[in-house]
């Protein structure tokens, strides 16, 4: 008591003081039942959802079964009624912690799931209103009069890699949109956006629809196979086609067992490539011809990256069922240091438990310039092409920081929004506390991002950089070439590479 009488509570009425801390028990015992009730109705909400998914699954898994046979062959850039926006894909999003983290009450609303629309936007349009339109199957002719099937607003509209965009006049973007029902139960086949509502069919236009990719593999335990690659756009007639086979048979040494390309132009060989890897079954090889109106670093960040990204995130996780997704360039390669290949390091980095811990793995960025010798150890066998990951061991002795220039491992279920260097949004496990999943920092004792190219400044200062000799990579360089070079026999048997 002498303690409480001694302490002054400016503004507190005397009578009050002896009190105190009683009202401070009061008050944080209520704020605790607070926390409880909320998190009692979060838990019941992401119950009911759970509930509605498991009751509409017959319908999804039908309209899965034609939906991802057909939309890999429909899917490319379109332009809408609005001159500023271009749609390509979209994807059932049921992922119940992102139906409530975009709709509150999803619910009490009859809403289970989205529809994740890709597209390029205006930066500044991601306040403006947006209206979504549905097509059914077998929907019935339309006249002039006669608005699209259903229309819905859009539940928002989200710019994608924001802070990655460097100022550009357009970005990627996901447009939101509610999963609507037919009156017959029937869901929508196709789907477009506008800036304006109660438009027609004919105003909207038939070539502004694109397929709606459908999906029952919703949840991490149903992720059945093991991990994909994303690469970016392919473009400037990129031609060097033995550095893609390399690329992809290395990739596939350490377990990616499918790769998406983004091809906007190629040379006749890369394409022949392409096609060997796509008859495989170990490629999608999708058209990525950009509307002119978007240039490439002038007003639209390398030829859409953020968009090619993210279509493959969803298409890999969603349609694909690949528990991990990696993003990497073709110069880019993600080597294991202490492991042999990616399932060994995997396991390590993110072992089985029932708790998932972390949604992406971070790899730091070790440049190995182009510009410096060719290393003495021989290739074996001496007649194999000319390998990147055998030929070049100069590396800066410098390895980057997290996210500059880093390359990372991605748990697809939890990401929501990929970037080049990081991710960006991820599944929130508690909708109350604004937790999300978190990043692992890889030690590069344990794998790196090893990155071959030219200096990416003046010469003159990377010539004065410190640098090492790392040949961590020559493991794998005997069979990675014997690899490659029956590759090239097959497809391209006059090759000099």
């Amino acid at each position: 008591m002498v303690f409480i009488n001694s302490v002054r509570f400016p503004g507190i009425p005397r009578k009050l003081k002896k009190y105190w801390l009683r009202i401070l028990i009061f008050l944080c015992s209520t704020f605790f039942v607070v926390l409880l009730l909320l998190k009692w109705k979060y838990d019941l909400e992401l119950m009911l959802l759970h509930d509605a998914r498991r009751a509409n699954m017959k319908k999804v898994q039908s309209m899965a079964e034609v939906s991802n046979t057909l939309s890999k062959l429909h899917d490319t850039w379109r332009t809408s009624e609005n001159a500023n926006t271009a749609i390509f894909s979209a994807y059932l999003d049921p992922r119940p912690e992102v139906v409530l983290e975009e709709v509150p009450n999803a619910s009490s609303k009859n809403l289970w799931a989205l529809i994740r629309i890709i597209a390029i936007l205006d930066v500044d349009s991601e306040d403006t209103p947006m209206t979504c339109y549905y097509k059914f199957a077998k929907e019935p002719q339309f006249a002039k009069s006669q608005k699209v099937y259903m229309e819905s607003p859009a539940v928002g509209v989200r710019i994608v890699a924001k802070t990655e965009n460097f100022g550009m006049q357009y970005s990627a973007a996901f447009v939101l949109c509610r999963l609507v029902t037919a009156d017959d139960g029937r869901l929508p086949s196709q789907i477009a956006f506008s800036t304006r509502s109660g438009q027609t069919y004919e105003d909207v236009g038939k070539q502004s629809f694109v397929d709606v990719h459908y999906t029952t593999r919703i949840d991490s335990g149903d992720q059945d196979r093991f991990m994909a690659a994303c690469v970016p756009s392919l473009h400037h007639d990129y031609d060097k086609y033995a550095n893609l086979i390399e690329f992809v048979e290395f990739y596939r040494m350490m377990g990616v067992e499918h790769f998406t390309f983004y091809n906007t132009s190629v040379t006749e060989e890369v394409s022949r490539v392409l096609a060997h890897y796509e008859s495989e079954g170990l490629a999608t090889v999708l058209h990525w011809q950009l509307p002119a109106r978007y240039l490439y670093e002038r007003n639209l960040r390398y030829n859409g990256i953020f968009a090619a990204m993210n279509d493959c995130l969803y298409r890999s996780t969603m349609v694909g069922g690949y528990k991990y997704v990696i993003n990497t360039d073709l110069d880019e390669f993600i080597v294991p240091r202490k492991h042999l290949n990616f399932h060994d390091m995997m396991d390590f980095l993110d072992p089985p438990t029932e708790e998932i811990v972390y949604s992406s793995f971070m790899l730091r960025n070790m440049f190995f310039y182009l510009m410096h010798e060719d290393s003495p150890v021989p290739q074996n066998p001496p007649d194999i092409p000319k390998l990147s990951l055998h030929t070049k061991t100069t590396r800066l002795a410098r390895i980057n920081p997290a996210y500059d220039r880093s390359k990372y491992i991605a748990r697809g279920q939890e990401i929501v929004e990929m970037g080049n260097h990081r991710v960006w949004q991820t599944k929130k496990y508690s909708l109350i506390l604004r937790s999300s999943y978190g990043e692992k920092m890889v030690d590069p004792e344990i794998a790196g991002s090893q990155h071959y190219r030219y200096c990416e400044v003046n010469e003159l200062v990377c010539w004065l950089r410190d640098t090492v000799i790392d040949n961590t990579a020559h493991r794998y360089t005997s069979e990675l070439g014997a690899r490659v070079s029956a590759v090239l026999k097959k497809i391209l048997p006059n090759s000099t590479a």
